[in-house]
């Protein structure tokens, strides 16, 4: 396999490029088609190529600077001997400047500026131009006329020759001047072997070039001029400068051939770039189609949950199981959560915030589907938080989503494993990965329902409430849903989705029962610990979160009995039979207000934290026995893994509230009776006051908000001993798993 290192700083190796094992260690599919697709020049395979643009080895470079360093100081030596040995005040100026390039911008404005000959260099000029004159006058053979007039042509000649040749030097200094600039930085472009043995050579041929000037510069002001007499510019200097422009005209050819095999090669980088990302693209979407994960995105997978790959299967044993129950009986009620938490795309971001103990993870299944047909553009993710999980986990599964719906995004933005592995590092680069596809696909559609409270969970709600308020990315909507709990951070319009609606408990713990019957069944044999003992804990949370709606149901039921017992033994000894009317009309109507009924349940909520929300050890060790016990005593090849029709399901919640009812009574109804005789007493109070029979309704109202409202006398009779209810909730459990197997076993046609 080729790396970039070898095939230089010109010639990029691709990360798509083929490799003899089918792919590169951080490549996601093999490349080896792509240069037989494209109809490029790929300069990656060619030996000439790889020979004239290898990178040059630190030994080149080392002898590089020496050169340099020698060529700049022999440079700065002979601009000091033509200070030291001329009087010109525009030479000093040139000497004073303090780097090469200010040396060569002082030059070229020297040269612009300042007259290049003095007077004498003028007058030579003139006679050299006419000189063909002179020599036609010399043929008219006027005495000594000749011999003069040779005698003057050669000292014009010597003293033209000395002009010539300190100009001559003045320009190539200037030039060597420009080219030191521009050859470093075309070196440090293309810092290949073929080009830094060639700046070598020119940096060896600017030392000859100056050295010899120094040379003539240290000659006296005589020596000097019989010198350029003898050694004019060209017999001295002129194969120096030839080379010197030869060796400047081939690097700048290089350097030509160089760029132009560097846009070759990135220009197959893009085509294969493009090509790479068509046929990821296709073989994810063959493999998606087919329902198969592909094992691009089970390498992607295993790269993200390295470390804990445990917490790599929650997800979809999460949604396996859930997918056992889903069904129409769940329409109706996820249509009443999204009235309160609508979690359509819209043009700004948006949080939703619901607060429930036990939430409905069903609707997860139902939310990401309906997301997937009114959003489809727009990627679409959901976690079920189960104890267990860790923050790290969850954005993991978030983000493995995402990728699934839209896997060209790794060949569009060219992430390789490399990427996801330091993804993987820790939470941070994680985040920040999840963060920048959601920016990179125009937005992100989030719905997380979490049963549990503790560190993580408080961190994640905290994390992506934080985000959506400061988001400036491309909308994005994130819906959460937790139980209460002072550790969570709450927005302003958060719902509290307990008081807002309930679903029927005869659906939410006959299918917690049902996940569980499954477990013990085998039908997902490799399911794991953590998620089996996520479905008990859900069971428990589901059947607990029932005892409020049977202690309810029970206490006003008694309520309503007591207030007619009491007003009937009551009529007749200081109540007439009209207050007794309206009496029992006004507790009636008392036990159907709604905002009575929520104080009345808000309160059985609050005590019910007698019962820890996590089931015991024992507790889940006792039932678990009991219902291995009785899927081995049933015919389990008869038991199935339908549905339950509703009949069904009413008659396994009756069975429940059966069993869990005693215990409510015994925590909550010991005293409903005493309270309702004070309440009438209350009432009959305020009526024989006021003696206004028209106002006796509110009177009742009053009266019973005293003994059963927030601030009334009921709370205080509350039994403090939680035990009956866990054993309530124990028995309710049993009862339903005896209920769920024998509607399994019913026949399919009575279902």
């Amino acid at each position: 396999m080729r790396t970039a290192l070898a095939l230089g700083p010109v010639v990029h190796s691709s990360s798509f490029s083929d490799s003899s094992d089918g792919g590169s260690p951080t490549s996601l599919v093999s490349a080896g088609s792509l240069s037989r697709q494209s109809s490029l020049y790929d300069p990656r395979n060619d030996d000439a190529v790889r020979r004239f643009s290898a990178a040059a080895p630190s030994a080149h470079s080392r002898q590089l600077a020496v050169h340099m360093t020698a060529a700049k100081t022999a440079y700065a030596k002979a601009f000091l001997m033509i200070r030291q040995t001329s009087r010109d005040a525009s030479v000093n100026e040139v000497l004073e400047s303090g780097s090469v390039r200010d040396v060569m911008e002082t030059v070229t404005s020297i040269l612009a500026t300042t007259p290049r000959k003095s007077q004498v260099s003028d007058f030579v000029n003139t006679l050299h131009h006419y000189h063909g004159v002179f020599d036609v006058l010399c043929q008219a053979d006027l005495s000594y006329l000749s011999l003069i007039w040779g005698g003057m042509k050669l000292i014009l000649i010597m003293v033209k020759n000395h002009s010539d040749l300190l100009m001559s030097i003045l320009d190539m200094l200037t030039e060597i001047g420009l080219d030191l600039s521009r050859i470093e930085v075309t070196t440090k472009l293309y810092p290949t072997k073929r080009m830094i043995e060639l700046t070598s050579m020119l940096y060896g041929a600017i030392v000859d070039f100056l050295q010899e000037v120094i040379t003539y510069f240290q000659k006296n002001k005589m020596r000097r001029f019989w010198s350029s007499v003898s050694r004019p510019f060209e017999p001295r200097f002129g194969s120096l400068r030839d080379r010197i422009r030869f060796l400047a005209n081939a690097i700048q050819k290089d350097a030509v051939i160089l760029h132009a095999l560097q846009s070759a090669s990135m220009a197959q980088h893009q085509v294969d770039s493009f090509l790479h990302g068509a046929q990821f693209t296709s073989i994810l979407k063959s493999g998606l189609s087919n329902a198969v994960v592909p094992e691009l995105l089970s390498r992607i997978k295993m790269t993200l949950f390295q470390g804990f790959a445990h917490e790599a299967k929650y997800h979809e044993d999460l949604a396996a199981t859930y997918a056992f129950t889903a069904g129409g009986s769940w329409d109706t009620w996820f249509a009443e959560e999204q009235r309160y938490l609508p979690s359509g795309m819209r043009s700004a971001s948006s949080l939703n915030q619901g607060l429930c103990d036990a939430p409905d993870s069903q609707h997860a299944l139902q939310w990401v589907a309906q997301q997937r047909v009114q959003s489809p553009g727009i990627p679409s993710a959901y976690l079920i938080w189960v104890k267990g999980m860790t923050a790290q986990s969850a954005i993991a599964s978030l983000l493995f989503q995402v990728l699934q719906q839209r896997p060209d995004v790794v060949s569009e933005h060219n992430i390789d494993l490399a990427a996801f592995r330091r993804a993987n590092a820790g939470i941070k680069p994680l985040w920040d990965m999840f963060v920048h596809l959601m920016r990179a696909l125009g937005g992100c559609l989030i719905y997380i329902t979490i049963g549990s409270t503790g560190p993580d969970e408080f961190a994640v709600v905290d994390k992506f409430v934080k985000t959506v308020r400061n988001w400036d990315g491309p909308p994005i909507s994130v819906t959460v849903i937790h139980p209460f709990n002072e550790g969570f951070v709450l927005v302003d319009d958060a719902v509290a989705l307990d008081g807002a609606y309930d679903v029927h408990p005869s659906l939410t713990t006959t299918d917690a029962l049902y996940h569980v019957i499954m477990l013990e069944l085998g039908r997902q044999p490799d399911m794991s610990e953590t998620i089996r003992g996520a479905l008990w804990e859900s069971l428990w949370r589901e059947v607990r979160y029932a005892v409020i709606g049977i202690a309810f149901t029970q206490i006003t039921d008694a309520i309503l009995a007591a207030a007619k017992e009491a007003g009937h033994a009551r009529c007749g000894d200081g109540l007439s039979q009209d207050d007794l009317d309206v009496w029992v009309a006004g507790v009636e109507k008392w036990t159907e207000d709604k905002i009575a009924s929520n104080i009345v349940r808000e309160q059985i909520q609050r005590h019910l934290d007698i019962v820890a929300l996590e089931i015991p050890a024992a507790t889940k060790t006792q039932l678990s026995q009991n219902l291995k016990r009785s899927v081995f005593t049933a015919d389990m090849d008869c038991l199935g893994t339908r549905n339950l029709t509703q009949p069904q399901r009413d008659r396994v919640w009756q069975g429940i509230q059966a069993s869990v009812a005693p215990g409510t009574v015994a925590v909550f109804g010991l005293e409903v009776e005493e309270l309702v005789a004070e309440a009438l007493d209350d009432y009959c109070q305020m009526v024989g006051r006021r003696r206004q029979t028209k106002k006796g309704a509110l009177a009742v109202l009053r009266a019973m908000d005293d003994s059963f409202g927030w601030d009334g006398r009921w709370r205080e009779t509350f039994s403090g001993e939680g035990q009956q209810i866990v054993d309530g909730i124990t028995d309710g459990i049993v009862t339903g798993f005896r209920d769920v197997i024998t509607a399994l076993l019913e026949p399919a046609e009575d279902t």
